[in-house]
């Protein structure tokens, strides 16, 4: 904390010498009826070449701000699009308020030339920025360029924010990046490469469509330096350190008029990760998308997925490369195309102190697991777009995904009763693979019609081998005593899955919309299990008679048919809607059937939104929301799931109803340099899912219920921005509320849970002061129910430095600390971890250079803790040791 304090003060002390120095040139800039001109450019060039730019944009209401150096002369120039430039020249001998009158243009010239002449161009969802004017030469990369630009923000996971909106998808020169996602562009395309970066807010993929689908995405298009029709660029970088550790990182970049190639490699052990489960996740399509699936949940802990989860490890092997292009075919048709291949070798050791919590006692488990996991894994994607006029658009998607992957892991389990120690191997392989044709035509003004037409196939494989020293679960699996006992494994997943939406977008007028909309999906999985002692004399055991193994055939038919209703009261937009579904669901066991039912469900939504101005918005979105289980749960017989926990499903399952309520506002202003995000989210479970327990020590057997025990959620997140002169101010804060009910040894306990947190961050944005980036967050937690209550506070205090200096320096330095407190028992735990490098580039040199120190401070374990309905858990993850790295780089 003092050091925290101690950083906060040389701030302070900078920014009270940086704010005497400085004056404040402010006014309006109107047109000669006195209507204010929003978007207005006004750059202020200072006669000194030791003094940098100054640049604002003038708000809806003509308002700007530029803050001059004191006692310099600048020159200002005031652009806007149609109108006559205006130049001025001041000297900032004192804070000025000066407004302007703009006269309009009597030259026709071409967009493109008056677009070089201003910095900024805003016009209706468009902002183009023009980066010459931000650059200041020691960029490197996309990531520094854009946070330069007003607005603009790049988080460290490559999350690209415009006027505190996150950029959904990142295109260079209209071809879609790769997947898409922002991390890889903003990572590797070279800063020198850029020449113009253009926000689209509101993007639609089909231009036609936009106003119809109410697309709330954001779009980034990044420009290449024009005058180059075919060129090529890159860099390869090269590292070497001690204890073997390396690093490769090659980066190819092609560009045409018709053709752009994009080539990315990285192989290293130095636990850099080149993609993480936060990839993945974007891979399927975002979180967004994940909300709207049946089974999402599926997609944080499938066999694919468990290996990505892994943050923090003893050691890691990366392979990766990656490979994207796009090409026009002819006018009409375009190709797109990328292929993702990782190979990963990552070993980890982590040890748990854990508690179970019921309703007579608390046991303690001290458990130690040692994982070696080999991961392969690939992503491919091909996409072809057909645009024969405006009118239509026909784009046919080919998804891939494939993944195998070797687990050796170690277990040992002690409690004050006994000593379990397991060895366990499993080989999990799969493969997906999705198509997805789209069809939209709009026959005229009034009447649009889009056709969806998705199938996907996937066939997952898990076969995995236990060793135990000791029998588990001894009144459920007969084992046969031996020195060692064997248990093999197996589970298979297939599943088939089509669907076709057809909707139609009927305009009445100007301020009425209907849209009808029917559907179909089909769903057919087949889930089986083996679990089986395989003695010592080559014999098996079988445990098919005690209720062991599954067979199991799901399939799930939704019907749907409704509509939406669209209307406009000025500023007001109300989108009611309606639709009603028919479910038909069969479920058979070893070919008998156990389950067939159908159901017919009234899903309502509502949405609207309500523009205060052209930077204020207010959203409020209803729907009820309906979802069934996949075949696992209906698998009504034991499985084992891990050393301490046997799964049983259940084949009287029925779709889960819910009410889900979000309402949000958002403001930009960048004359007053603020920003406020605040989203409000309520959830209601009508008829849920959940999961029934029988605790026995450690010891859990789990199957799933239909039942309405009720289960509400609110949660609140909210943020405020502040930019002052080279300051920018962030306060956030979070809150979740969850009340809910769980079966635990046959009896109904309710549960409430809380968790409120804020943080505080101060950045800053200097030329010649090294520039830092702190604050803290604190967090407090509370969990419980009659029986028992636990209360946590989390504190993180974080500081990162950059340093530009001597003309071709640039340190960075980051540090992080942890404290964690359990309030019911007392106990702390502290962590601190820290990176530094220091990179030198001369200028106009191709070559760079670079050491790279990761944990710094040598730290050996991160702890962590967690809690459940009846389990609290105090870990510690073992870290890889620290790592020195010398880099050289060539830029191509």
């Amino acid at each position: 904390m003092l050091r925290l304090l101690f950083l906060i003060g040389i701030i302070t002390a900078i920014s009270s010498l940086k704010s005497d120095a400085q004056t404040i040139h402010s006014g309006t800039v109107k047109d000669s009826a006195n209507a204010p001109l929003h978007g207005a450019n006004l750059i202020a060039i200072p006669d000194s070449d030791d003094l940098n730019m100054a640049f604002s944009i003038s708000d809806e209401k003509g308002r700007y701000r530029l803050n001059l150096e004191k006692d310099s002369s600048y020159v200002i120039e005031i652009s806007y699009l149609g109108y006559q430039k205006i130049i001025d020249s001041i000297i900032a001998s004192r804070d000025i308020q000066k407004d302007y009158t703009m006269q309009a243009s009597n030259e026709s010239l071409e967009e493109v030339l008056i677009k070089k002449k201003m910095a900024v161009v805003v016009k209706e969802d468009t902002t183009i920025y023009r980066t010459d004017v931000f650059k200041t030469g020691e960029e490197r990369k996309l990531r520094e360029v854009l946070n330069k630009l007003p607005g603009v923000e790049v988080d460290r996971e490559g999350t690209i924010t415009v006027n505190g909106k996150k950029v959904d998808k990142l295109m260079v020169d209209g071809k879609t990046f790769f997947t898409g996602d922002s991390k890889l562009a903003v990572e590797n395309i070279p800063a020198d490469a850029v020449d113009e970066v253009e926000v689209l807010d509101n993007y639609s993929e089909i231009p036609f469509l936009k106003g119809l689908e109410d697309s709330d995405k954001m779009a980034m298009n990044i420009k290449l330096s024009e005058g180059k029709k075919k060129f090529a660029f890159g860099d390869i970088e090269v590292g070497g350190g001690v204890e073997d550790r390396y690093s490769l990182h090659p980066t190819l970049f092609y560009y045409s008029p018709k053709t752009s190639v994009n080539v990315i490699g990285d192989f290293n052990n130095t636990g850099q990760k080149s993609f993480s489960m936060q990839d993945y996740i974007n891979f399927e399509g975002g979180y967004l998308s994940l909300m709207d699936r049946p089974n999402a949940s599926s997609i944080y802990n499938d066999d694919f997925a468990q290996f990505l989860r892994n943050e923090d490890f003893t050691y890691n092997k990366n392979e990766f490369g990656a490979f994207n292009i796009a090409q026009e075919i002819t006018s009409a048709l375009d190709l797109n195309a990328y292929t993702i291949i990782s190979n990963n070798k990552l070993e980890t050791l982590e040890e748990y102190n854990i508690t179970y919590i019921d309703e007579e006692r608390g046991l303690d488990e001290f458990r130690e697991t040692r994982q070696n996991n080999d991961l392969f894994f690939t992503l491919n994607k091909l996409q072809l777009r057909y645009r024969p006029n405006a009118d239509e658009d026909l784009t046919y998607d080919a998804y891939v995904k494939t993944s195998s992957a070797t687990a050796n892991g170690i277990l040992n389990s002690f409690t004050p009763v006994d000593s379990t120690f397991i060895n366990t191997m499993a080989k999990p392989d799969g493969i997906d693979f999705t198509q997805h044709v789209n069809y939209s035509k709009q026959f005229s003004f009034e009447h649009t019609t889009t056709l969806n037409v998705d199938y996907k196939y996937s066939k997952n494989e898990n076969d995995k081998d236990w060793l135990f020293n000791e029998p588990i679960f001894n009144t459920i699996i007969p084992f046969v005593e031996e020195d060692s006992l064997h248990l093999f494994q197996q589970v298979n997943t297939t599943l088939n899955q089509a669907s076709l939406d057809l909707k139609h977008y009927w305009v009445l007028n100007n301020t009425n919309h209907i849209y009808p909309a029917l559907g179909v999906s089909f769903s057919d999985q087949r889930f089986s299990t083996l679990d089986e002692q395989q003695l010592d004399s080559g014999e098996i055991n079988s445990f098919t008679e005690v209720d062991f193994n599954n067979d199991v055939h799901y399939r799930l038919v939704d019907q749907y048919v409704g509509f939406q209703y669209k209307t406009m009261f000025g500023d007001l937009i109300l989108k009611p809607g309606l639709f009603y579904h028919y479910y038909l669901w069969q479920v058979t066991q070893f070919a008998d059937e156990i389950t067939n039912e159908t159901k017919p469900v009234l899903l309502p939504e509502f949405e609207s939104e309500y523009k205060l101005g052209g930077s204020e918005k207010l959203r409020l979105n209803y729907s009820m929301r309906s979802s069934f289980a996949n075949a696992s749960s209906y698998a009504n017989r034991y499985r084992l799931s891990s050393f301490n926990r046997i799964y049983r499903g259940n084949e009287d399952l029925e779709n889960q109803l819910y009410h889900r309520l979000s309402l949000s506002y958002y403001k930009f202003s960048l004359f007053k340099g603020i920003n406020y995000n605040f989203f409000f989210n309520y959830s209601n479970r009508v008829r849920s899912i959940l999961n029934t327990t029988i605790l026995e020590g450690i010891n859990q057997i789990s199957s799933p219920v239909y039942t309405d025990l009720p289960n509400e959620t609110y949660s609140f997140r909210g943020s405020f921005t502040k930019r002052l002169n080279d300051f920018r101010l962030t306060v956030d804060g979070n809150a979740s509320l969850s009340s809910y009910s769980r079966i635990v040894n046959q009896n109904t306990i309710a549960y409430d849970s809380e968790h409120y947190g804020y943080g505080l961050r101060i950045r800053t944005t200097f030329d010649d002061f090294p520039n830092l980036d702190v604050g803290y967050e604190h967090d407090f937690s509370a969990f419980g129910s009659d029986n028992f209550q636990n209360r946590f506070v989390q504190f993180q205090p974080f500081a990162r430095l950059e340093y530009d200096f001597l003309n071709g320096f640039i340190l960075k330095a980051d540090y992080e600390y942890n404290y964690y407190q359990n309030q019911e028992n007392d106990q702390v735990n502290r962590f601190q971890i820290g990176n530094a490098s220091l990179f030198y580039n001369k200028l106009d040199s191709a070559w760079s250079f670079e050491v790279e120190v990761n944990n710094m401070l040598d730290a050996n374990f991160r702890r962590e803790n967690s809690f459940s309905e009846f389990i609290v858990t105090d870990s510690r993850i073992y870290l890889q040791p620290r790592t020195v790295l010398l880099k050289i780089a060539y830029k191509l």
